[in-house]
């Protein structure tokens, strides 16, 4: 396995190196205005990308492949002392660069849509380390080679070259490393493919225009325009690739003194040059930031709207089941979970005053368990707590559904028969009577009910129809127990 690795590694570095070596030949001999002065120089793109993607620990590696290929690149223009010189200067610059980018931006992944990293790379990567480079190169340039140009001008043609150049390539290249699946998703939409195409064809009628009078050399601005609808609607990644492809359209024209900046001297369409390409790809990787942090932001917001609402969904599914169980306890009896007294005495209201509006029959039953303190006394609570729940079911289990039973209070039941006439409810009576002297409760043995029966009359109040089901119940106690009384 580290065999492989090794190997690999030495393929990558061999890689690279001729990647160097070819955007070196690029720079030199396509990428330099007839004056001289090079526009890009594009090799350094690719050695701060290295250095951005990998570890630092790997770093030492691939530095000696970098400067023999700095060495072949020169063959021919420089002698290898100063190709060697000018190698150690853009290894320096470039790694001191992405190191400074990494720290400050605190993020151990490359990732051109953070903004502190962005920062990071247009104050460090493009301005501070290129201007400090540029000092030792022209030295190298001044001191060694010699020519008519002045410190200043080696300065400016370094730090100009080194920033435009890495600008072209390295956050494609990064941005491409982490999200080159991206493009699998890309959308080939005639939309799409119309702007790019709209945007690649105008570069070319443009800065292959020969009458450079009629064009003044800010029309080209119209692509920064281009892009920022590319990046909102196709993203960073495909809105770099369409910068970096106007760029060397505009640089392969303009190098043939054409096109909108030719009506400047040599120095200055190069200024102009640069300054567009430099605008293009800054403003794109801008724009690029702050639109993915608005989305990320939008989606933040997003979930934690749907966090709120889900957590306020269960806390209202929570208050919902509160309010029924709150509900449930205030209506029900909490031993035998059968209506309590305070909404026996509600469906008491509702029904008194259904039955007289609509005529219908309403008949109430009251039920008194026989001889119930004796069952406190000898066997105690508890059983007898168990002998008023299984009346209870008994009870239940023998009365319809639009019945309403409920506990009066002790041993003391009431059953509320909506729509039965004294008949019914003397018989309903009669057969509860039954089953309770029917059944052997655990313990106690034997246990009778007394009933009292009544029907709501014309001239009867709530007040009334109890007192007369209660009287009967006294009857039917008083007449011997374990009988129904009907009045």
């Amino acid at each position: 396995m580290r065999y492989y690795l090794e190997r690999k590694n030495i393929f990558t570095a061999l890689a690279l190196s001729f990647t160097y070596i070819f955007l070196g030949y690029l720079s030199i001999n396509y990428v330099t205005m007839p004056s001289g002065i090079a526009i890009a120089w594009l090799p350094n793109s690719i050695l701060l990308a290295f250095f951005l993607i990998k570890d630092k620990k790997e770093w030492k590696y691939f530095i000696p492949f970098f400067l023999l290929a700095e060495i072949v690149a020169d063959y021919g223009v420089f002698t290898t002392i100063e190709a060697l010189e000018f190698g150690i200067i853009n290894v320096l610059e470039t790694s001191i660069s992405a190191f400074i980018i990494k720290k400050f931006s605190k993020n151990k992944e490359q990732n051109f849509t953070d903004t502190k990293y962005f920062l990071a790379f247009f104050l460090v990567g493009l301005n501070i380390m290129p201007m400090i480079s540029a000092i030792f190169g022209a030295l190298v340039y001044y001191t060694q080679i010699g020519t008519d140009a002045s410190f200043i001008e080696f300065w400016r043609i370094w730090y100009f070259g080194d920033s435009i150049g890495i600008l072209l390539l390295t956050p494609i290249m990064v941005i491409f490393k982490e999200n080159y699946r991206s493009l699998k998703t890309y959308k080939f939409d005639i939309q799409n493919i119309s702007i790019v195409g709209f945007s690649i064809y105008l570069a070319i009628m443009l800065f292959s225009f020969s009458d450079s009078d009629l064009l003044p050399p800010t029309t080209p601005l119209i692509f920064i325009l281009l892009l920022l609808w590319v990046v909102y609607k196709q993203g960073m990644l495909p809105a770099l690739l369409l910068a970096f492809f106007i760029s060397l359209i505009s640089i392969y024209y303009t190098s043939d003194l054409i096109g909108p900046f030719s009506i400047f001297g040599a120095k200055e369409t190069t200024i102009y040059l640069q300054e567009f390409v430099a605008l293009l790809f800054i403003i794109t990787l801008f724009f690029g930031v702050l639109h993915k942090e608005l989305n990320d932001s939008k989606k933040e917001l997003e979930e934690l709207n749907n966090t709120l609402e889900m957590k306020i969904e269960q806390k209202t599914k929570s208050l919902v089941l509160a309010n029924e169980k709150l509900n449930h306890l205030a209506s029900k009896d909490s031993l035998t979970n059968i209506f309590n007294r305070r909404m026996v005495d509600e469906y008491l209201l509702q029904e008194v005053a259904r039955s007289k509006r609509h005529k219908d029959p309403l008949s109430l039953i009251m039920i008194d368990i026989d001889h119930f303190k004796e069952v406190n006394d000898i066997y105690g609570h508890q059983v007898g707590d168990e002998v008023i729940v299984k009346t209870t079911e008994i009870i239940s289990s023998s009365i319809r559904v639009s019945d309403i039973f409920g506990r009066w209070g002790g041993e003391e039941f009431i059953i509320l028969l909506p729509k039965s006439d004294l008949t019914s409810a003397t018989t309903l009576a009669q057969n509860l009577r039954e089953k309770v002297q029917n059944h052997e409760f655990s313990r106690v043995g034997k246990k009778t009910i007394s009933l009292g029966v009544t029907q709501l009359t014309e001239d009867d109040d709530i007040l009334s129809f109890v007192r007369r089901s209660d009287d009967a119940l006294y009857k039917a106690k008083k007449s011997g127990r374990n009988r129904v009384v009907s009045i």
